[in-house]
């Protein structure tokens, strides 16, 4: 196995080289790091020097023009606030120098010691100072000329200069140092990456002189099968592992040339099987959305069923055609269906523009929704825009019909339970209390008129202008009480040619954070006559 040899060789020298580099990084890294260190610290004491020696003299100065400007013995004692701001910044030369102790060592810190010995005495001398100073003439003079010059003399002249020279010295051999490392390490690791680079070029001319020619050919061999000559044969007979891969490839390329004409045949078959199922695909889930709302028929879809919801908030619109029983009777079979389809496909749409959804037709009846399955708070205002549109669609196909049928619509607001029921044909239903409510609503109401429970009214009456109506049903022991809508409120309808009227616009969007859906063309009048015109319409 030539080719595994010489790659095992390289991989093991790639590694030794990497790690010579490593190395030299490393020590040249370490090396540098401790003369950086030794620099930085000595730097650090240059700067503290620096500071003690510049506050020192800040306190002396005070000192002396304190002892040069009262030398009347009249001076007046300091005040307490200018005795504790020198002691203050004694201490802070203080803490200073105890820094300089703990970064220092050698010759440097026994300089640091004695200097915070004469400065601990010059403290000393300058409190004594400061707290004679206007109480005891004489004992204030005899510590200035006494203590305080001749330590401030030794402190600024003597021990700081001698520590700064040092300081200095040792400045300068840490740069030194920290220079030569640098040169050496420059030059180290340059070696090491030119050795590196001359024994990498190397690995790599014999590698490639042993398998360029097989590379080559394998190369050739490849693009002529991507070019589709499944035909092409790599004449190689080497005796390593390129060779046998050569051998495998013609023999790989043989029984591709054999199956390239059967899988032509099978993508065929699986793009038409492929554009079948979509097609079927897509016919299932028309229907499903044409049965079901579409987060319900998502979910079916996804689940296989459906779990039943508790929806507290939902308004129910029943219509039921008046006097259709006669009227069916004087009428052929087709006749009948295709009035029944017109009136409920007008219903359909105008359901669906104002995001209510269709449950059911139960023979000349026709039942829809608002707020299901999802909450939407706008949808008893929606329910009775949508019932005015019905009213209106009814009344205009009666007028061009043999047949003048009317509508009674009712409306109810409450809670009720939503889910699916039955496996064969399955439907999209509602359940509960509110639904039989709705339902005696409709029956209570007259034709061609909207009648709304008192649930309803509550939530529309900022919209829409009611009577109120009590009305008795055989189906319960008390009397309803309804409301029958008249029309929007005149507040609302205002004199412009805008559709819908800005007022309406107004409301609606502050109330529910939207803008309407649609709005009854019959009441988009831009005079108030009209508008009592249309009233009257629904009125009657």
């Amino acid at each position: 196995m030539i080719v595994k040899k010489h790659l095992r060789f390289s991989f093991i020298a790639i590694l030794i080289l990497f790690a010579l580099n490593f190395a030299v990084n490393f020590w040249s890294s370490l090396q540098k790091g401790t003369a950086n260190e030794l620099l930085q610290q000595a730097t650090s004491r240059q700067a503290l020097t620096t500071a003690i020696k510049q506050d020192t003299a800040d306190i002396q100065k005070q000192v002396d023009r304190l002892g040069e400007i009262r030398l009347d013995g009249a001076a007046t004692p300091l005040p307490a606030e200018e005795i504790e701001k020198m002691k203050r910044q004694s201490a802070a030369i203080s803490a200073q120098i105890g820094t300089l102790l703990k970064i220092s060592d050698g010759e440097t810190y026994i300089r640091a010691a004695a200097l915070q010995k004469s400065h601990a005495e010059l403290a000393a001398s300058w409190r004594a100072f400061y707290e004679s100073f206007g109480v005891n003439h004489v004992q204030a003079l005899t510590e200035l000329a006494l203590h305080s010059e001749p330590l401030s003399k030794h402190v600024l002249h003597e021990a700081i200069p001698q520590l700064e020279e040092l300081e200095n010295r040792q400045i300068a051999a840490a740069r030194e140092q920290l220079g030569v490392l640098q040169w050496w390490s420059d030059r180290i690791a340059l070696g090491a990456f030119g050795i590196s680079l001359l024994a990498a070029a190397l690995i790599a001319w014999l590698v490639y002189r042993r398998v360029a020619k097989g590379l080559n050919a394998l190369q050739q061999g490849a693009k002529s099968i991507y070019n589709g000559d499944t035909g092409h044969r790599i004449a190689l007979h080497s005796k390593d592992e390129l060779g046998e891969i050569a051998d495998s490839f013609n023999n790989l390329t043989g029984a591709f040339h054999t199956t390239q004409t059967q899988r032509a045949a099978l993508e065929q078959e699986l793009a038409l099987r492929s554009t079948e199922i979509e097609q079927q695909r897509q016919v299932s889930k028309s229907l499903l959305n044409n049965i079901l709302p579409a987060t319900v028929a998502e979910e079916f879809r996804t689940k296989g069923s459906v779990a039943p919801k508790y929806l507290e908030d939902v308004t129910i619109v029943f219509t039921d055609f008046v006097g259709f029983s006669s009227s069916a009777e004087t009428l052929a079979a087709d006749e009948l269906v295709m009035m029944l389809h017109d009136y409920f496909s007008a219903f359909d749409e105008i359901a669906a523009r104002y995001g209510l959804e269709k449950l059911k037709t139960i023979g000349d009846s026709y039942m829809c929704a608002g707020g299901l399955p999802e909450r939407n708070p706008s949808h008893p205002v929606d329910a009775v825009m949508a019932a005015m549109e019905i009213v209106r669609a009814v009344t205009e196909r009666s007028g061009n019909r043999r047949h003048n049928l009317a509508i009674r619509v009712g409306i109810h607001t409450g809670h009720v339970i939503a889910g699916i029921v039955g496996k064969q044909k399955f439907a999209y239903d509602i359940w509960g209390e509110s639904v039989n409510f709705a339902s005696r609503v409709e029956s209570s109401s007259a034709p061609n008129r909207i009648a709304l429970s008192g649930q309803t009214y509550l939530r529309v009456k900022d919209f829409f202008e009611c009577e109120k109506q009590t009305k008795s049903n055989p189906k319960v022991a008390k009397d309803l009480e309804l409301y029958f809508v008249k029309g929007f409120l005149p507040s609302l309808i205002d004199d412009s040619r805008q559709v819908p009227p800005a007022p309406f616009v107004r409301r609606y969007h502050s109330y529910f954070q939207k803008s309407p859906p649609s709005f009854p063309q019959q009441y988009a009048s831009s005079a108030t006559g009209n508008h009592q015109k249309h009233k009257a319409e629904v009125t009657n």
